[in-house]
């Protein structure tokens, strides 16, 4: 069975989702269209024609760069003017990024120039092209970009890489090889730059944009974990779905909002748990607390912020964002030889989306950790015990047991570590270049910190779901459950507890008795089943293989690490009917 192709440059467009399926290497072909290949050869002439013809300077043809722009460079020098570019700029330090992010990169990078405006031959995009396809992929150091000027250093090492230096990992390899060694082996000719293409493949915005789509559909699947826990959460502490209603919420219609209630109306419908509290269908006397009741508003405020990000990234991914660009001239239809400079390459537009991925992760954590508590608060979790607390273990056993108590700490430590991560880099630009770049975006800086922060919000999840599957194994070996309200007593139960609690007191007086016992007639009758929604069933299931039941105290750091795996690789959400979220 053949490769599926993706074709670049037609349309400009690119959809995360396509992205994000060639940077994870699956069958998938990117090729360069016949007619755009000769479009770009085409403009290619032109412009080459006109310079050579054009004693005026051109900035990135035949000038320096930066603040050496008015620096004239002699016709013979303009293929080493582009080389030295790539071989200076590729200056960057740190831990070469993921695979993943660099194929993202290098898709986005042949689209942008496919569409023709940066002055490049086709050879220049099928040599991306070739990395992709033949799975070779440049070692890029983490740090480098400031989001202005394009993403210079990561850029630069991929464009190093491209003429046949620098390092790169082979197919399947996690050890860097030198480009050389590898082209050789593959039989593969590098590229040899010429007047403007070295200036053209690190001008871009590439590398930010590449890991804000991969952040943004990762954070996509996260946003559908947490909305799966606070369907868990709703039923195991007996709340209402009501506040999930779809009359209710179409009165505040955000996309956010009605989304997110839809799903969690998918995830709660038929709960058993949640039916047998159905008299008390409007809130009764204490209503739920904020963090399931507000669900919808909270998490669908991470779902409109996600969303946002996402139209901006695929707009980006259809951009041409090198310096400078070749427009039509005005009075020569066809001829795109107007060489214009202008500030594409700043950062900015994707920065301030990249943030939204991280105002919605600290969202997402704090909400997950305010759950957390409750679980381990007797006070508040409506009879599920201190610290969640096996039920069936002996009193001088509950003595000895801490049972989920540091898990909660845990969650709050992920989440202060998530709100560490939050700082907005894009508010503070730095001056460089001798002040000709006197305003950058950060964006590279902070769309890493984005992605590596991933992890640790499917940290805090995992938590949760830790303790929703823990406190819904409790709810199933429950006699009797709380009602979610206290119930008005006749005045024969009135008589009753008042005769009873005379009764006590002498007893205690007379020291017969040292333990103070209470009354509580505010219990209901369990349920024969008290399985939660399906859907929540099978992901509990799930959970359990993973975190069994904590009957006895025991480590549960290295199943907490493998729940919290299951949750960043997406596995879990595969639990749960895809139907869910249509």
């Amino acid at each position: 069975m053949g490769r599926k192709k993706i074709e670049i440059g037609s349309k400009g467009l690119l959809k995360v989702e396509t992205v994000k399926a060639v940077a994870s290497g699956e069958m998938l072909l990117v090729s360069l269209p016949a007619e755009i290949r000769k479009m770009l050869s085409a403009r290619r002439a032109q412009i080459v024609s006109k310079i050579s013809n054009n004693p005026e300077p051109a900035y990135g043809f035949n000038r320096g760069f930066g603040h050496n722009v008015s620096k004239a460079v002699s016709p013979e020098r303009l293929a080493e003017l582009q080389r030295n570019l790539v071989r200076s700029h590729s200056a960057g330090l740190g831990e070469p990024v993921a695979k993943e992010i660099i194929r993202a990169t290098m898709l986005l990078q042949a689209n942008s120039l496919a569409l023709g405006y940066s002055a490049v031959r086709p050879e220049v995009v099928e040599a991306l092209i070739l990395m992709l396809n033949t799975d070779i992929t440049p070692v890029v150091p983490s740090f480098g970009s400031l989001g202005a000027s394009g993403d210079l250093a990561p850029l630069a090492h991929i464009a190093l890489a491209l003429i046949g230096e620098g390092l790169v990992f082979d197919s399947g390899s996690q050890k860097p090889e030198p480009a050389q060694k590898v082209f050789r082996r593959r039989k593969l000719k590098a590229l040899t730059l010429e007047m403007k293409e070295g200036l053209a493949l690190i001008n871009g915005m590439q590398f930010s944009n590449a890991i804000a789509i991969l952040s943004a559909c990762k954070l996509r699947e996260l946003l559908k974990v947490a909305t799966i826990s606070t369907a868990l959460a709703t039923q195991v502490f007996l709340g209402s779905d009501t506040a999930y209603s779809k009359e209710l919420l179409s009165l505040r219609p955000h996309s956010g909002i009605l989304t997110v209630g839809r799903w969690l109306r998918n995830l709660c419908a038929n709960s058993s748990l949640i039916k047998v509290h159905a008299p008390y269908e409007v809130d009764g006397e204490v209503q739920d607390p904020y963090s399931l009741r507000c669900a919808p508003q909270i998490l669908g405020a991470c779902y409109d912020l996600i969303e946002e990000a996402i139209k901006t990234f695929e707009v980006e991914a259809g951009s041409v964002t090198d310096n400078p660009l070749l427009l039509e001239e005005p009075k020569n239809t066809g001829s795109f030889t107007r060489i214009v400079s202008g500030g594409h390459f700043h950062g900015m537009p994707v920065a301030v989306k990249i943030y939204n991925l991280m105002q919605a992760m600290g969202i997402m954590a704090r909400l997950s950790n305010v759950r957390c508590a409750r679980y381990v608060d007797e006070a508040r979790n409506r009879g599920l015990g201190s610290d969640l607390i096996w039920p069936e273990m002996s009193e001088d056993e509950k003595a000895t047991c801490s049972a989920m108590m540091v898990p909660e700490y845990l969650s709050a430590a992920l989440t202060n570590q998530i709100w560490a991560e939050a700082m907005p880099s894009h508010l503070f630009s730095l001056v460089t270049d001798a002040g000709q770049e006197d305003h950058v975006s950060m964006s590279a800086t902070l769309a890493l910190r984005v992605y590596s922060t991933l992890p640790r919000l499917a940290d805090a999840l995992a938590v949760e779901l830790a303790f929703a599957s823990q406190a819904a194994a409790i709810r199933k070996k429950q006699k009797t459950i709380p009602s979610r309200h206290k119930p008005a007593l006749s005045q024969e139960a009135l008589r009753l507890k008042s005769a009873l609690t005379e009764t006590l007191q002498k007893e205690l007086h007379n020291k017969k008795f040292k333990p103070v016992l209470e009354i509580n007639l505010n219990y209901r009758t369990k349920p024969k089943d008290m399985r939660l929604n399906s859907e929540c069933e099978a992901v509990l299931a799930r959970i359990k293989k993973i975190v069994p039941p904590v009957t006895a105290d025991r480590s549960l750091s290295q199943q907490l690490s493998a729940l919290s795996e299951e949750v960043l690789s997406g596995r879990l959400l595969l639990t749960a009917d895809s139907k869910l979220w249509s």
